[in-house]
Protein backbone atom coordinates (compact mmCIF):
# COMPACT_ATOMS: atom_id res chain seq x y z
CA UNK A 1 0.00 0.00 0.00
CA UNK A 2 1.44 3.16 -0.81
CA UNK A 3 1.11 6.23 1.49
CA UNK A 4 -2.19 8.51 1.76
CA UNK A 5 -1.14 10.76 -0.92
CA UNK A 6 -1.74 8.65 -3.85
CA UNK A 7 -3.99 9.82 -6.35
CA UNK A 8 -6.05 7.87 -8.01
CA UNK A 9 -8.36 10.26 -10.43
CA UNK A 10 -8.95 8.86 -14.00
CA UNK A 11 -6.59 9.47 -17.06
CA UNK A 12 -4.24 11.67 -17.74
CA UNK A 13 -6.42 13.32 -20.15
CA UNK A 14 -8.63 14.12 -17.82
CA UNK A 15 -7.87 17.15 -15.62
CA UNK A 16 -7.98 15.79 -11.71
CA UNK A 17 -8.43 17.79 -8.67
CA UNK A 18 -7.07 18.08 -5.30
CA UNK A 19 -8.53 20.25 -2.88
CA UNK A 20 -10.05 22.82 -4.14
CA UNK A 21 -7.34 23.84 -6.48
CA UNK A 22 -7.85 22.02 -9.91
CA UNK A 23 -4.56 21.30 -12.38
CA UNK A 24 -4.13 19.62 -15.81
CA UNK A 25 -1.27 16.88 -16.09
CA UNK A 26 2.08 18.73 -17.90
CA UNK A 27 0.83 22.62 -17.60
CA UNK A 28 2.69 24.31 -15.25
CA UNK A 29 0.90 25.45 -12.23
CA UNK A 30 0.14 29.09 -12.61
CA UNK A 31 -0.26 31.68 -9.48
CA UNK A 32 1.62 34.91 -8.85
CA UNK A 33 3.71 34.44 -5.65
CA UNK A 34 6.85 32.42 -5.89
CA UNK A 35 5.83 30.81 -9.22
CA UNK A 36 8.78 30.57 -10.66
CA UNK A 37 10.46 28.41 -7.45
CA UNK A 38 11.73 31.44 -4.82
CA UNK A 39 9.59 29.74 -2.29
CA UNK A 40 7.99 33.31 -1.30
CA UNK A 41 5.66 32.37 1.75
CA UNK A 42 3.02 35.84 0.97
CA UNK A 43 2.51 34.71 -2.55
CA UNK A 44 -0.90 34.43 -3.82
CA UNK A 45 -1.94 32.39 -6.73
CA UNK A 46 -3.05 28.90 -7.17
CA UNK A 47 -0.11 27.03 -5.48
CA UNK A 48 2.41 29.67 -5.16
CA UNK A 49 3.78 31.03 -2.18
CA UNK A 50 2.51 29.97 1.32
CA UNK A 51 0.35 26.97 -0.39
CA UNK A 52 3.65 25.31 -1.35
CA UNK A 53 6.34 26.82 0.78
CA UNK A 54 8.98 26.06 -2.28
CA UNK A 55 7.70 27.88 -5.22
CA UNK A 56 4.85 25.55 -6.66
CA UNK A 57 4.05 22.44 -5.11
CA UNK A 58 6.60 20.03 -7.11
CA UNK A 59 9.34 22.94 -5.60
CA UNK A 60 10.23 23.67 -9.33
CA UNK A 61 8.66 26.63 -11.16
CA UNK A 62 5.11 25.72 -9.88
CA UNK A 63 5.40 22.76 -12.16
CA UNK A 64 2.78 19.36 -11.85
CA UNK A 65 2.47 16.54 -13.44
CA UNK A 66 0.83 13.14 -11.73
CA UNK A 67 -2.07 11.19 -13.06
CA UNK A 68 -2.95 7.97 -13.71
CA UNK A 69 -1.59 6.77 -16.75
CA UNK A 70 -3.52 4.17 -19.04
CA UNK A 71 -1.70 1.85 -21.80
CA UNK A 72 -2.73 -1.21 -24.22
CA UNK A 73 -1.77 -4.24 -22.96
CA UNK A 74 -1.10 -7.39 -25.40
CA UNK A 75 -1.82 -11.16 -24.76
CA UNK A 76 1.55 -13.07 -24.35
CA UNK A 77 1.75 -15.77 -26.75
CA UNK A 78 1.77 -19.31 -25.36
CA UNK A 79 5.91 -21.30 -25.55
CA UNK A 80 5.07 -24.26 -27.07
CA UNK A 81 7.45 -27.17 -27.55
CA UNK A 82 6.90 -30.41 -29.34
CA UNK A 83 8.38 -33.27 -27.81
CA UNK A 84 7.89 -35.69 -30.87
CA UNK A 85 9.61 -39.38 -30.36
CA UNK A 86 11.82 -40.65 -33.21
CA UNK A 87 12.29 -43.89 -32.16
CA UNK A 88 12.76 -46.92 -34.49
CA UNK A 89 8.92 -47.52 -34.24
CA UNK A 90 7.57 -44.34 -35.83
CA UNK A 91 8.83 -46.19 -38.75
CA UNK A 92 5.71 -48.64 -38.79
CA UNK A 93 2.50 -47.95 -40.04
CA UNK A 94 -0.74 -46.67 -37.73
CA UNK A 95 -1.23 -50.02 -36.77
CA UNK A 96 2.03 -50.95 -35.44
CA UNK A 97 2.55 -53.10 -38.43
CA UNK A 98 5.99 -53.20 -39.53
CA UNK A 99 7.12 -53.25 -43.57
CA UNK A 100 10.28 -54.01 -44.95
CA UNK A 101 12.48 -51.46 -45.18
CA UNK A 102 10.50 -49.16 -42.95
CA UNK A 103 6.91 -47.85 -44.50
CA UNK A 104 8.59 -44.40 -45.24
CA UNK A 105 5.83 -42.90 -46.73
CA UNK A 106 3.14 -44.99 -44.44
CA UNK A 107 4.94 -44.56 -41.71
CA UNK A 108 3.59 -42.72 -38.33
CA UNK A 109 6.52 -40.31 -38.64
CA UNK A 110 5.34 -39.42 -42.17
CA UNK A 111 1.66 -38.98 -40.75
CA UNK A 112 3.05 -36.67 -37.84
CA UNK A 113 5.32 -34.30 -39.27
CA UNK A 114 3.38 -32.91 -42.06
CA UNK A 115 0.59 -31.98 -39.92
CA UNK A 116 3.33 -30.43 -37.49
CA UNK A 117 4.54 -27.95 -40.41
CA UNK A 118 1.34 -27.11 -41.39
CA UNK A 119 0.08 -25.88 -38.29
CA UNK A 120 3.22 -24.77 -37.44
CA UNK A 121 3.14 -22.35 -40.35
CA UNK A 122 -0.32 -21.60 -39.66
CA UNK A 123 0.60 -20.31 -36.21
CA UNK A 124 3.53 -19.08 -35.83
CA UNK A 125 2.78 -15.43 -35.32
CA UNK A 126 0.56 -16.45 -32.15
CA UNK A 127 2.35 -18.95 -30.91
CA UNK A 128 6.37 -19.19 -29.80
CA UNK A 129 6.78 -22.63 -30.94
CA UNK A 130 10.23 -24.92 -30.53
CA UNK A 131 11.18 -29.08 -31.22
CA UNK A 132 12.72 -31.63 -29.54
CA UNK A 133 13.24 -34.92 -30.64
CA UNK A 134 13.62 -38.33 -28.68
CA UNK A 135 15.90 -39.80 -28.64
CA UNK A 136 18.60 -37.25 -30.02
CA UNK A 137 21.95 -38.57 -28.92
CA UNK A 138 22.60 -41.58 -30.85
CA UNK A 139 20.46 -44.80 -31.74
CA UNK A 140 19.68 -45.87 -28.12
CA UNK A 141 18.37 -44.16 -25.19
CA UNK A 142 20.35 -40.66 -25.56
CA UNK A 143 18.34 -37.51 -24.58
CA UNK A 144 20.65 -34.00 -24.77
CA UNK A 145 19.40 -32.95 -21.36
CA UNK A 146 20.73 -29.20 -22.54
CA UNK A 147 19.63 -28.47 -25.83
CA UNK A 148 16.39 -29.08 -28.76
CA UNK A 149 16.22 -29.19 -31.85
CA UNK A 150 14.74 -25.90 -32.66
CA UNK A 151 14.33 -23.37 -29.60
CA UNK A 152 11.29 -21.52 -28.66
CA UNK A 153 10.70 -18.50 -30.73
CA UNK A 154 7.98 -16.65 -32.87
CA UNK A 155 7.74 -17.54 -36.61
CA UNK A 156 9.12 -20.93 -36.05
CA UNK A 157 7.75 -22.62 -39.09
CA UNK A 158 11.34 -22.50 -41.56
CA UNK A 159 13.62 -24.04 -38.77
CA UNK A 160 11.25 -26.69 -37.30
CA UNK A 161 10.70 -27.83 -41.03
CA UNK A 162 14.30 -27.75 -41.65
CA UNK A 163 14.83 -29.63 -38.09
CA UNK A 164 12.02 -32.65 -39.43
CA UNK A 165 14.00 -32.57 -42.73
CA UNK A 166 17.13 -33.47 -41.41
CA UNK A 167 16.16 -36.47 -39.52
CA UNK A 168 13.62 -37.99 -41.65
CA UNK A 169 14.98 -40.54 -44.71
CA UNK A 170 14.65 -40.21 -48.63
CA UNK A 171 12.03 -42.90 -48.19
CA UNK A 172 9.75 -40.72 -46.01
CA UNK A 173 10.28 -41.95 -42.66
CA UNK A 174 12.56 -41.30 -39.59
CA UNK A 175 16.04 -41.06 -40.19
CA UNK A 176 18.26 -42.96 -36.64
CA UNK A 177 15.56 -44.46 -35.35
CA UNK A 178 16.72 -45.14 -31.71
CA UNK A 179 14.68 -46.67 -28.73
CA UNK A 180 12.10 -44.65 -26.82
CA UNK A 181 13.39 -42.65 -24.18
CA UNK A 182 10.19 -40.51 -23.47
CA UNK A 183 11.25 -40.28 -19.32
CA UNK A 184 14.21 -38.54 -20.54
CA UNK A 185 12.62 -36.34 -23.47
CA UNK A 186 10.13 -35.01 -21.09
CA UNK A 187 12.49 -34.00 -18.36
CA UNK A 188 15.07 -32.55 -20.83
CA UNK A 189 11.50 -30.56 -21.97
CA UNK A 190 10.73 -28.73 -18.57
CA UNK A 191 14.27 -28.55 -17.80
CA UNK A 192 14.71 -26.15 -20.98
CA UNK A 193 11.23 -24.87 -20.94
CA UNK A 194 11.82 -23.76 -16.75
CA UNK A 195 15.16 -21.83 -18.33
CA UNK A 196 13.28 -19.96 -20.27
CA UNK A 197 13.17 -16.23 -18.81
CA UNK A 198 9.88 -14.69 -20.38
CA UNK A 199 7.00 -14.91 -18.68
CA UNK A 200 4.50 -16.34 -20.90
CA UNK A 201 2.77 -19.59 -20.38
CA UNK A 202 4.12 -23.03 -21.22
CA UNK A 203 3.02 -26.21 -22.63
CA UNK A 204 4.76 -29.30 -23.81
CA UNK A 205 3.42 -31.54 -26.81
CA UNK A 206 4.30 -35.21 -27.12
CA UNK A 207 3.71 -36.53 -30.00
CA UNK A 208 4.78 -40.54 -29.47
CA UNK A 209 3.23 -43.86 -30.23
CA UNK A 210 3.56 -44.86 -26.16
CA UNK A 211 5.66 -47.90 -24.79
CA UNK A 212 7.93 -45.59 -23.11
CA UNK A 213 11.50 -47.69 -22.67
CA UNK A 214 14.79 -46.82 -21.44
CA UNK A 215 14.07 -46.79 -17.50
CA UNK A 216 17.18 -44.98 -15.52
CA UNK A 217 18.19 -48.60 -14.69
CA UNK A 218 19.70 -48.58 -17.93
CA UNK A 219 18.24 -51.85 -19.86
CA UNK A 220 17.02 -50.15 -23.00
CA UNK A 221 13.99 -52.67 -23.98
CA UNK A 222 12.58 -52.18 -20.25
CA UNK A 223 9.53 -50.73 -20.07
CA UNK A 224 9.24 -47.74 -18.28
CA UNK A 225 5.78 -46.49 -18.40
CA UNK A 226 6.25 -45.76 -15.12
CA UNK A 227 8.99 -43.46 -15.45
CA UNK A 228 7.30 -41.63 -18.23
CA UNK A 229 4.11 -40.69 -16.33
CA UNK A 230 6.08 -39.80 -13.27
CA UNK A 231 8.00 -37.15 -15.59
CA UNK A 232 4.89 -36.32 -17.22
CA UNK A 233 3.48 -35.45 -13.41
CA UNK A 234 6.78 -33.56 -12.75
CA UNK A 235 6.39 -31.24 -15.43
CA UNK A 236 2.64 -30.30 -14.26
CA UNK A 237 3.92 -29.76 -10.97
CA UNK A 238 6.79 -27.09 -12.50
CA UNK A 239 3.62 -25.88 -14.27
CA UNK A 240 4.37 -27.22 -17.32
CA UNK A 241 1.11 -29.18 -18.79
CA UNK A 242 1.50 -31.62 -21.36
CA UNK A 243 -0.71 -32.76 -24.05
CA UNK A 244 -0.52 -36.28 -25.00
CA UNK A 245 -0.96 -37.42 -28.97
CA UNK A 246 -0.45 -40.58 -29.95
CA UNK A 247 -0.94 -43.31 -32.69
CA UNK A 248 -1.91 -46.79 -30.92
CA UNK A 249 -3.23 -50.04 -31.94
CA UNK A 250 -4.50 -50.65 -28.01
CA UNK A 251 -2.87 -52.79 -25.68
CA UNK A 252 0.04 -51.30 -23.37
CA UNK A 253 1.04 -48.10 -25.48
CA UNK A 254 -2.41 -47.29 -25.32
CA UNK A 255 -2.39 -47.92 -21.59
CA UNK A 256 0.67 -45.75 -21.46
CA UNK A 257 -0.18 -42.73 -23.52
CA UNK A 258 -3.66 -42.42 -21.66
CA UNK A 259 -1.60 -42.74 -18.43
CA UNK A 260 0.38 -39.78 -19.35
CA UNK A 261 -2.33 -37.50 -20.75
CA UNK A 262 -4.14 -37.61 -17.24
CA UNK A 263 -1.06 -36.68 -15.74
CA UNK A 264 -0.26 -33.98 -17.87
CA UNK A 265 -3.32 -32.13 -16.73
CA UNK A 266 -5.23 -31.98 -20.35
CA UNK A 267 -6.71 -35.16 -21.02
CA UNK A 268 -9.79 -35.70 -23.15
CA UNK A 269 -12.74 -35.86 -21.40
CA UNK A 270 -15.75 -37.72 -22.04
CA UNK A 271 -14.16 -39.98 -24.96
CA UNK A 272 -12.68 -43.49 -25.28
CA UNK A 273 -9.06 -42.34 -24.41
CA UNK A 274 -7.81 -39.97 -22.48
CA UNK A 275 -4.79 -39.20 -24.72
CA UNK A 276 -5.74 -37.62 -28.28
CA UNK A 277 -5.75 -40.20 -30.97
CA UNK A 278 -4.57 -39.42 -34.42
CA UNK A 279 -4.65 -42.29 -37.79
CA UNK A 280 -3.85 -39.66 -39.99
CA UNK A 281 -2.40 -36.58 -41.05
CA UNK A 282 -5.36 -34.51 -41.21
CA UNK A 283 -6.67 -35.65 -38.08
CA UNK A 284 -3.72 -34.82 -35.94
CA UNK A 285 -3.25 -31.29 -37.84
CA UNK A 286 -6.79 -30.81 -36.47
CA UNK A 287 -5.73 -31.94 -33.10
CA UNK A 288 -2.59 -29.40 -33.14
CA UNK A 289 -4.94 -26.83 -33.79
CA UNK A 290 -7.15 -27.64 -30.81
CA UNK A 291 -4.21 -27.52 -28.41
CA UNK A 292 -3.23 -24.26 -29.67
CA UNK A 293 -6.61 -23.40 -28.50
CA UNK A 294 -6.63 -24.76 -25.29
CA UNK A 295 -3.42 -22.74 -24.82
CA UNK A 296 -4.05 -19.52 -25.44
CA UNK A 297 -4.38 -18.77 -21.88
CA UNK A 298 -5.80 -14.80 -20.45
CA UNK A 299 -1.60 -13.85 -19.40
CA UNK A 300 -1.65 -10.24 -20.48
CA UNK A 301 1.80 -8.09 -20.44
CA UNK A 302 2.73 -5.37 -18.62
CA UNK A 303 4.36 -2.53 -19.95
CA UNK A 304 7.49 -1.05 -18.40
CA UNK A 305 6.04 1.93 -16.44
CA UNK A 306 5.63 5.43 -18.01
CA UNK A 307 7.53 7.41 -16.06
CA UNK A 308 10.63 6.64 -14.71
CA UNK A 309 10.73 9.16 -11.49
CA UNK A 310 9.19 6.91 -8.97
CA UNK A 311 5.16 8.40 -9.64
CA UNK A 312 4.33 5.30 -10.76
CA UNK A 313 5.27 1.44 -11.05
CA UNK A 314 4.27 -1.69 -11.57
CA UNK A 315 3.16 -2.58 -8.34
CA UNK A 316 0.20 -0.14 -8.07
CA UNK A 317 -1.42 -0.88 -10.95
CA UNK A 318 -5.13 -1.39 -12.05
CA UNK A 319 -6.46 -3.38 -15.56
CA UNK A 320 -9.20 -2.71 -17.65
CA UNK A 321 -11.41 -4.53 -20.31
CA UNK A 322 -12.44 -2.20 -22.93
CA UNK A 323 -15.38 -3.05 -25.33
CA UNK A 324 -17.46 -1.33 -27.80
CA UNK A 325 -19.76 -0.26 -25.12
CA UNK A 326 -17.61 1.11 -22.42
CA UNK A 327 -14.62 -0.12 -19.69
CA UNK A 328 -14.90 -2.54 -16.55
CA UNK A 329 -12.19 -2.54 -14.09
CA UNK A 330 -10.90 -6.23 -13.08
CA UNK A 331 -10.69 -6.70 -9.68
CA UNK A 332 -7.08 -8.07 -7.84
CA UNK A 333 -8.51 -11.51 -7.17
CA UNK A 334 -7.56 -15.01 -7.87
CA UNK A 335 -10.72 -16.54 -8.46
CA UNK A 336 -12.54 -13.69 -10.81
CA UNK A 337 -10.16 -11.15 -11.28
CA UNK A 338 -6.27 -11.03 -11.97
CA UNK A 339 -3.14 -11.60 -10.32
CA UNK A 340 0.43 -11.15 -11.23
CA UNK A 341 2.55 -13.76 -12.43
CA UNK A 342 5.34 -13.85 -11.09
CA UNK A 343 7.18 -11.49 -8.38
CA UNK A 344 8.74 -9.46 -11.20
CA UNK A 345 5.01 -8.17 -12.18
CA UNK A 346 5.79 -7.92 -15.84
CA UNK A 347 2.85 -9.58 -16.48
CA UNK A 348 -0.86 -10.70 -14.81
CA UNK A 349 -3.23 -13.42 -15.72
CA UNK A 350 -7.07 -13.13 -15.51
CA UNK A 351 -8.80 -15.76 -13.83
CA UNK A 352 -12.59 -17.13 -14.06
CA UNK A 353 -15.75 -15.17 -14.98
CA UNK A 354 -13.02 -12.10 -16.23
CA UNK A 355 -10.71 -14.58 -18.67
CA UNK A 356 -13.84 -15.58 -20.01
CA UNK A 357 -15.59 -12.75 -20.87
CA UNK A 358 -11.94 -11.62 -22.05
CA UNK A 359 -12.25 -15.05 -24.47
CA UNK A 360 -15.70 -15.59 -25.09
CA UNK A 361 -16.95 -11.49 -25.00
CA UNK A 362 -16.91 -10.47 -28.94
CA UNK A 363 -17.51 -6.96 -28.10
CA UNK A 364 -14.42 -6.91 -26.11
CA UNK A 365 -11.52 -4.41 -27.69
CA UNK A 366 -8.81 -4.24 -25.73
CA UNK A 367 -7.39 -4.85 -22.33
CA UNK A 368 -5.30 -2.27 -20.74
CA UNK A 369 -2.90 -1.45 -17.82
CA UNK A 370 -3.81 1.61 -15.70
CA UNK A 371 -0.66 2.90 -13.87
CA UNK A 372 -1.32 4.84 -10.90
CA UNK A 373 0.38 8.26 -9.98
CA UNK A 374 1.99 8.29 -6.17
CA UNK A 375 3.75 11.65 -5.46
CA UNK A 376 7.03 11.25 -3.91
Amino acid sequence: MYPSNIVRAGIVSVALFMGACGFSPGKPVSGAGANSGSGSTTGIGNFGGASSGQGGLTGSAGGMECGSREMPSSKLPPDILIVLDASGSMDQDAMNAMCSGGCGALSKWALMTPAINTVVSQTETEVNWGLKFFADMGSTCGVNANTVAVNIAPMNAGPIMTAITGRTSANGGVANGSRTPTRAGENAAVTYLSGLTDTNPKFIVLATDGSPNCPASGNTDTDDTAGAVAAVTAAKTAGIPTFVVGISAGGAPEMALNMMAVAGGYPQVGQPTQYYPVSSTTEFAAVLRTLVGMATTCTFAVPPPPTNDGTTSRGDIAVKVNTSGGSMEIPQDANNGWTYTDANMTSVVLHGTSCDQVTNDTTVTSVTIVFHCHLT
